[in-house]
This record gives structure tokens, C-alpha cells and sequence, in this order.
């Protein structure tokens, strides 16, 4: 990746952008091109050509110049000439916006299993509503057909199919289910020569006699694990009201034992969030977890049948004191992960887009999102878009539903078209989206807190890039500064 690192120099923090408004200020004749104010100079961002670099007013000034194809002076067009030297703009001029378009043809190779309603927490901010539900599982032929369907078209496309377990409820809790969807997953992965991958996301409260099982079977594992002790048992309690945070600190420790990594997902609320660098200095110094990954609390009353009260998270504090966790985080070689900031070019927020999810509910649904999984559900006509069909002996799907959700994208949010997010965090979470807008439509919704956590934690993840570039070439002060 290009990147360009000219030092900054003082300058008084004019207002280029409208904050309020998260617009920033696109180069005229770029593109989507960006030039923010950031340290004491500019961050330029040219995420469709993956380039980067800090410039002073003068850089600034001098880059400005050359996108609106204005004459140089001989000290602008020496710097104009290194950087093309160094390809920053050779893909960013002339770079045309490209639209995804709708699916033609459903025919997933990996499947998500929603296999039960089952659960042995009672989270008081549950999207899925855990252990508040029915109980049901899926019916097994529900789930063989689903196995059979990514396989069949995992050898087709000739690729290696996978499995997940992630949905109403705790997929362990309901053993014997979970036990055959896997066993029958590998078994037909062996039939065809094919490597089956498991991925299994679990709040870690299940019984230790299922360790080695799960050690055994499992590919990838992702806890639940909210905070330091007090922060994490205020929400994620068991059925008779207890915390549950010793008991999946033993869990992990037992894995560990038995030679297995995993990550974490930690959900913050307002009152975890100041505790993130305690708690990621808890994880260095007691397990070896070296990846968590951060994600606001959000407010889900409004599409479930919870009454608890979820307080707001404050954005500039989750922003701060996730900068603080990251300092603790790298001198034990930990990765912090927010949703919204990653450096990758995308267009879509994740695989609600396109219907890449293809995830099996226990009532026999399919929808495109991990957090859509009722029928009751207000968002359920967007993500939802088949059912298995007890009579047909299949999915039917609905291939209008597809191509809705082909639709979601950034190109289709007004709110992201002067965002320098925009191809990064594409959008957010379409769900999210659509549950603060009125109108239940992702494109209609305004800015959210996460914008502005994903903007500050995005330039942040931007300039660790330059430093890290810089230091795998060793040689800093060969970076090009203003004359």
C-alpha cells in the first residue's frame, strides 16, 4: 500500500468539515478523496486506492492544486512529482465508482445455525432474547438440509464449506443437537474430500465434561466477555440472577489447557466503557486471548420484547478510553477490533448484503442477519428472505428479498457520500440502521454515535499504519517532507 508520511507543521485548526455533519472535505477532481484535519496538518485518504499520508498546509495546499489541474510552482511540482513517483495518485485520478449489483444466484457454501432458543444466561441486553423465547431447537431435517446444500454447492465451486453456530440462544445448550449438526457436517465434508471449518460463538457457561468435545471439534471459538468481573455480571447473569464471569474465565482457562485459542467479543455499555484498559490489562495478565474485539452496547427495546432500561453510550468516552485499552492492549501483543474502523476497502457493512448469511433459524428461516431472527421482528421483511418448506423438501427462497438486500450498500446511504468511513465501515450495521430509522429503511437513517466512533478510531488505525509502514522499511527520514 502507498503510503506518504510528511511531517506536520502548526497550524490553527480551521474548519474544513461540518463535524456535525460528518462531511468531509472531498479533493475537487479526486474522487473520493479525502483531506481532514487531523494532528496539526491533514490526513489524505484515497481508500479506493488504498493510500494515506499526513501532510502540512503546504502538502495540503500543493495536492489540492494538482487534482484541480492548476499551475505549480517549482517546489509544488517537486513534491507532486514524488508522490506520483511513488504511485499515490496514479489509481486515484480517473477512478470510477463501481455499484454492486443484485444477486442472480443464491448458492451459499457456508451456513450459520440459530440451532436453539435454549440459553443459560439471561442477558439483559440480548438481541435474540436468549432463554426468553420458546426453547425450540431446529428440527433436524431443517438442519441436514441446510449441511447438504452448502456442501453440494461447496463442490461445485470447488471451495471448502463452513459452519457456525451463533443465534437465539446458547448453541451448547441444546447438546445433542449441536453434537449431530457437527458430526453430520464432518461427515459429509469427508465423503466429498472437502475441510469442514466450525465456528462456534458462545457466552462459555456450559458444563467442563463438553471441553474436550468442543476442543476437539471446534475451529474457531468467540466468547462473550463483557468487561472486568463487576461490569460483565451486571448484565450477563444466569437464569437465577448470579454473574457469570468466573465461570467462563474457567471455561477459557480449560481450553487453553487443551491447546486451543479463541477471541473475545465484549459488548461495552456506558458504565463497562470505563473500565476497557483494566479489563484488556486483565485478559494480558491472566489469559491468552490475543484478540478482543469492542462493540458499543446498543439499544435493542425497540425490536425485542426487553424492558430494561439501556443507557446510551457517550461516543468521545468509548473513543478515549479504547485508545487508552489499545496502549495496554500492545505491550501484550493483544489486537483491539471495532467494527466500523477497519482499513479494508469494503462496499458492504457484512454478509446481510447479497445474502451471503445464510442463516437457519429454529423455526426454519433464513435471513441474511445475525440479529434478525423472529418473524415479529419490524426489520424481519428486509433480512429475512426464505423458509424451509416442510412439503417442498427445501429452502425456498425469495429471490425480490435478494436483490433488496443486493441493495444495501454504501452508494445507496445518503448520510456516508462525504464520509471519509465511507469505504471502510461502508454503511455500518444495516440492522442498526434500519432500527433508528422511522421508516425501518438502513438508507434513511441519520448519524449515530458509532459514526463518530468509527471516524476517530478509523484515522487512528490510518496513522498506525504509516508508523508501522515506516518502521518495516527502517529508514524514516527518507520520507518525503514539504519544501
Amino acid at each position: 500500500m502507498p503510503n506518504t508520511l510528511l511531517m506536520p507543521q502548526k497550524r490553527s485548526r480551521s474548519a474544513i468539515h461540518t463535524s456535525e455533519n460528518f462531511v468531509e472535505e472531498r479533493i475537487e477532481g479526486a474522487g473520493d478523496t479525502f483531506l481532514v484535519s487531523f494532528l496539526d496538518g491533514y490526513l489524505f485518504y484515497s481508500p479506493r486506492a488504498n493510500v494515506s499520508m499526513i501532510l502540512n498546509e503546504f502538502g495540503a495546499s500543493t495536492v489540492r492544486k494538482y487534482f484541480r489541474k492548476e499551475a505549480l510552482l517549482p517546489n509544488e511540482q517537486s513534491l507532486v512529482d514524488h508522490l506520483a513517483s511513488q504511485g499515490v495518485f496514479q489509481i486515484t485520478e480517473g477512478r470510477q465508482e463501481t455499484f454492486p449489483n443484485p444477486s442472480t444466484r443464491w448458492a451459499p457454501t457456508s451456513a450459520t445455525f440459530s440451532n436453539t432458543q435454549k440459553c443459560t444466561l439471561r442477558c439483559k441486553y440480548c438481541y435474540a432474547e436468549g432463554g426468553r423465547l420458546e426453547d425450540l431447537d431446529i428440527p433436524w431435517t431443517v438442519a441436514k438440509a441446510a449441511i447438504d446444500l452448502i456442501v453440494k454447492n461447496a463442490t461445485v465451486q470447488q471451495v471448502n464449506p463452513s459452519i457456525s453456530f451463533l443465534g437465539e440462544g446458547e448453541a451448547t445448550a441444546s447438546w445433542s443437537v449441536f453434537q449431530k449438526i457437527i458430526e453430520y457436517f464432518k461427515e459429509q465434508c469427508s465423503l466429498h474430500s472437502l475441510t469442514p471449518t466450525v465456528s462456534l460463538s458462545t457466552n462459555g457457561v456450559f458444563s467442563p465434561t463438553r471441553l474436550d468435545y468442543i476442543a476437539e471439534n471446534c475451529t474457531h471459538l468467540t466468547f462473550s466477555l463483557d468487561g472486568v468481573r463487576d461490569v460483565h455480571n451486571e448484565n450477563r447473569v444466569l437464569p437465577n440472577g448470579g454473574g457469570s464471569f468466573d465461570r467462563i474465565i474457567a471455561t477459557m482457562k480449560g481450553l487453553e489447557e487443551r491447546g486451543k485459542t479463541y477471541d473475545i467479543r465484549s459488548t461495552v455499555t456506558a458504565a463497562g466503557s470505563s473500565t476497557l484498559a483494566e479489563f484488556v490489562l486483565f485478559v494480558g495478565e491472566n489469559l491468552q486471548c490475543k484478540s478482543i474485539h469492542f462493540e458499543p452496547v446498543f439499544d435493542v427495546t425497540g425490536v425485542t420484547n426487553l424492558q430494561g432500561q439501556i443507557d446510551r453510550i457517550d461516543a468521545q468516552t468509548f473513543v478515549d478510553h479504547f485508545r487508552e485499552a489499545r496502549r495496554v492492549a500492545a505491550g501484550f501483543g493483544i489486537e483491539l477490533y471495532y467494527s466500523g474502523a477497519a482499513t479494508k476497502h469494503r462496499e458492504t457493512f457484512c454478509g446481510a448484503s447479497n445474502a451471503s448469511t445464510f442463516l437457519v433459524t429454529s423455526r426454519g428461516i433464513v435471513t441474511s442477519c445475525n440479529e434478525v431472527l423472529q418473524p415479529s421482528d419490524p426489520r424481519a421483511k428486509l433480512f429475512q428472505y426464505g423458509e424451509w418448506n416442510q412439503e417442498a423438501g427445501e429452502f425456498i427462497v425469495d429471490q425480490e428479498a435478494i436483490d433488496r438486500l443486493g441493495r444495501l450498500n454504501v452508494h445507496e446511504m445518503p448520510k456516508c457520500q462525504g464520509c471519509i468511513a465511507k469505504y471502510n465501515c461502508a454503511g455500518d450495521c444495516y440492522a442498526k440502521s434500519a432500527s433508528v430509522s422511522s421508516s425501518g429503511d438502513p438508507a434513511a437513517a441519520g448519524y449515530t454515535e458509532r459514526c463518530h466512533i468509527t471516524r476517530e478510531l478509523l484515522k487512528d488505525n490510518l496513522l498506525i499504519g504509516l508508523i508501522s509502514k515506516l518502521a518495516a522499511v527502517g529508514k524514516p527520514d527518507q520520507a518525503p517532507h514539504s519544501c
